[in-house]
């Protein structure tokens, strides 16, 4: 589905991707895990389009895309859920939901998406009228990944999902990405937290100081010694 060759990024003078290439399939769950400050979220911005790569080349269904602007690629399916959520806070939790479909394919059918969405989360339709600051971390992290749905992807990027909350709801918040890809939605999940995210994807790639060091299938780098000494104390 997605085809990243050669990839380098950075803000102003500062690089951050080094020759960064990556595959993700139809379907899968890849994870991409790194220490902070590794490069994951500016991998994630240059697969949207919000920073434009230095050189490389980003393929997706076959069309090159690191050349198109974000709101092109979010038509063509490629969708971020940001790092931090990212809500309206002072909008109400339907408001926050119905600005995911803003691209002219996820508005023919957003009444259907919006259905969708409240039965894989309850709670938003619960609380559609709430405003959104006022969820808690949870919930809020739901919204932001039924904001995201709303714009009916064929990749979704989750940035950073666990990021803030507890132990427990890591466990859920995760989980909900099965769920997602059960619906049809290939997931690129970017994650410090290497051994769950590891678990749940099909392969992963580790990101350190803007290069992959390793890659492969979860399992085999779930059991690799580097990767255990390097990232599970283990």
């Amino acid at each position: 589905m997605i085809s990243v060759k050669e990839l380098d990024a950075g803000y102003g003078d500062i690089q951050v991707l080094r020759g960064v290439s990556l595959e993700i399939n139809e379907g899968e769950i890849v994870s991409l895990v790194g220490a902070n400050a590794a490069g994951k979220s500016t991998m994630v911005k240059a697969l949207s389009g919000i920073i434009k790569p230095w050189r490389g080349q980003v393929l997706f269904d076959g069309v090159r895309v690191d050349t198109l602007e974000p709101h092109e690629i979010a038509e063509l399916g490629i969708v971020q859920v940001p790092e931090g959520r990212r809500l309206f806070p002072q909008m109400s939790v339907l408001e926050n939901l119905l600005l995911g479909a803003y691209t002219p394919r996820a508005r023919r059918d957003y009444e259907k998406t919006l259905r969708d969405i409240f039965e894989m989360f309850p709670i938003l339709k619960e609380r559609q009228n709430q405003l959104a600051g006022s969820l808690s971390g949870g919930e809020q992290q739901m919204c932001a990944i039924g904001r995201g749905l709303m714009a009916k992807p064929k990749l979704l990027m989750l940035d950073e999902p666990s990021l803030g909350l507890a132990p427990i709801l890591v466990a859920q918040v995760l989980n909900m990405v099965k769920a997602i890809r059960e619906q049809g939605v290939t997931v690129l999940l970017v994650e410090q937290n290497v051994r769950q995210s590891l678990a749940l994807a099909d392969r992963g790639y580790v990101l350190e100081n803007g290069r992959i060091v390793m890659e492969g299938p979860s399992a085999a780098l779930l059991a690799d010694d580097r990767l255990r000494q390097a990232y599970l104390g283990m």
